[in-house]
């Protein structure tokens, strides 16, 4: 499938691009200026010689974020199609967890700013190479491509299941290998509109199946936050910056239980403590691998091999996972949804979302697909990142809910010339998400409308936040035992994780064992 010669002239021409940056700046400092005639120049007065963006690699001649192909390679590939086409879930099953982001005017809730920037991306997709981008919306995305791999309809050219189908239609031989598009110089997964964190936790011995970019939004919708009450915590801890302690490193699970106990009441006085009255957080079980990850600890991780293996199981992560689940199980102050269930409740979270939206919890542990939910309650709230575990941790986490994020990839349904295109189309899909949609979602969405304190912090802490997402091979590719370990200890108020380890070892050993000895064939 390698093309030596399109590779020479893709990088021929990536090589180029940089000659002629460095040539143009030796030219620049070889100008002989004075200091007088330098500061009386009309662009030094201006400002515009600063502004003109640079042509790189990633960036086109108008500073904009561009895969850097020739002419030549680009023309040979597309090959005169015009339409490029997504597979995607629609909104009929999935509520919150549908494609807003593969072409606009397709629902009347996507937020307008969203709305905007996919028509922006799409047509500047179709300036520049008349292509115009659809979406193939279905129900289910694993079902769809099941049945193209029975049916060949030729329906669709990228497709962007589920994380977790996509490691199961990986081990189906359903995509192809996206190294082998990126040996061919068609494909660059280091560029900045893929996630780098994602292509090294999800490879398995150097093979990516599967991709996580910005073609789509889902993976920063997903990601796993704590939101709080401002005015709440305000009326009773006046002065107290919780942004401040974030960028302090001063945020951590004991600080959070500190706080939040002034808050829990049986504010009702009913004598009894359930969902009507005040908690200090509310979360739920399956929160606790959540914080696991925001200590900086995997499941799963990758030996020299490219070979996942069970991480969990040193000291540190023994005791940060007793620690998390003795914290969260503590019912003097602590909520979790699945209590609601016992109280009756037909929809345990949007019960949940309504104690925070109703101004009944300091704190709330959320995926920030439920940020534009609380656009419903007449509450004042801003995010923080998941606390550091103690304060010999350096760095924030942030995890990715594998469920729900999304992957790209190209089926193997596709013949090899279309399968290049489609490779090639999703290196731009995901150059143009990068410089309008995830821009928009982040900056203009986040930051501007949901991130609603009216100090300037709460953007630092944003951009914290989403410096350092992770994903665990181990979640994603659903290791028995593993990934629910912290969640069934949680069902069980038991906080003995090194038994409940040992317990399933051997049957994630066994897993691993499959899934390389299926990559190997």
């Amino acid at each position: 499938m390698t093309h030596p010669v399109r590779i020479l002239h893709h990088r021929a021409a990536r090589l180029l691009s940089l000659l002629l940056c460095v040539l143009l700046a030796l030219g620049c400092a070889a100008c002989g200026s004075t200091p007088d005639e330098t500061s009386e120049s009309p662009s030094a007065v201006s400002g515009t010689a600063s502004e003109t963006p640079a042509q790189d690699e990633y960036h086109d001649a108008s500073g904009k974020y561009w895969p850097s192909y020739s002419d030549e390679l680009r023309n040979e590939i597309i090959g005169g199609r015009t339409e490029v086409r997504v597979l995607a879930y629609n909104n009929t099953i999935q509520n919150t967890y549908y494609s807003e982001e593969i072409e606009p005017d397709m629902y009347e809730t996507t937020d307008a700013k969203l709305n905007d920037a996919v028509s922006e991306r799409n047509n500047y997709v179709s300036e520049k190479l008349g292509i115009t981008v659809k979406a193939v919306p279905v129900d289910d995305v694993q079902e769809t491509l099941r049945q193209e791999l029975l049916v060949n309809t030729n329906a669709f050219d990228i497709a962007m299941p589920f994380l977790g189908a996509c490691a199961v239609l990986a081990q189906e031989n359903s995509f192809y290998d996206l190294r082998e598009f990126e040996r061919e110089g068609i494909l660059d997964l280091s560029a900045p509109w893929y996630d780098q964190n994602a292509n090294d936790s999800l490879s398995i011995q150097n093979r990516v199946f599967f991709t996580v970019s910005d073609i789509s939004i889902m993976q920063k919708i997903v990601s796993t936050a704590v939101i709080y009450n401002t005015e709440l915590i305000e009326s009773k801890m006046p002065g107290l910056d919780l942004f401040q302690m974030v960028l302090d490193k001063e945020w951590t699970l004991d600080k959070m239980r500190e706080i939040g106990r002034q808050f829990a009441s049986d504010s009702n006085g009913d004598g009894a403590r359930d969902s009507k009255d005040t908690w200090g957080v509310v979360t739920s079980n399956g929160t606790a691998l959540n914080f696991y990850y925001g200590a900086g600890e995997m499941l799963c991780t990758k030996d020299e091999n490219d070979v996942p293996i069970i991480a969990i199981g040193s000291d540190r992560s023994l005791s940060v996972s007793q620690k998390i689940l003795e914290t969260l199980q503590q019912k003097d102050w602590v909520i979790r949804a699945e209590s609601l269930a016992d109280e009756g409740s037909a929809d345990i979270w949007t019960d949940t979302l309504a104690i925070f939206g109703e101004g009944r919890s300091a704190f709330y542990t959320m995926a920030f697909s439920a940020v534009k939910k609380l656009r419903a309650y007449n509450v004042d709230y801003a995010i923080l990142p998941l606390p550091l575990v103690d304060g010999t941790q350096d760095e924030y986490y942030t995890p990715c809910t594998g469920t729900y994020a999304y992957g790209a990839a190209i089926p193997t349904t596709k013949s090899v010339e279309d399968a290049r295109f489609a490779a090639y189309m999703l290196d731009v899909l995901s150059a143009g998400g990068k410089q309008y949609v995830a821009t928009a979602y982040y900056d203009q969405i986040l930051k501007n409308k949901d991130a609603l304190s009216d100090t300037s912090k709460d953007v630092d802490i944003l951009d914290l936040i989403f410096e350092n997402v992770v994903y665990d091979v181990g979640v994603i590719y659903g290791f028995e035992g593993l990934s629910t370990l912290h969640t069934n200890l949680m069902e069980n108020n038991a906080a003995d994780i090194a038994s409940a380890l040992e317990s399933v070892r051997g049957q994630v050993t066994e897993k691993i064992s499959q899934i390389v000895e299926q990559y190997a064939k």
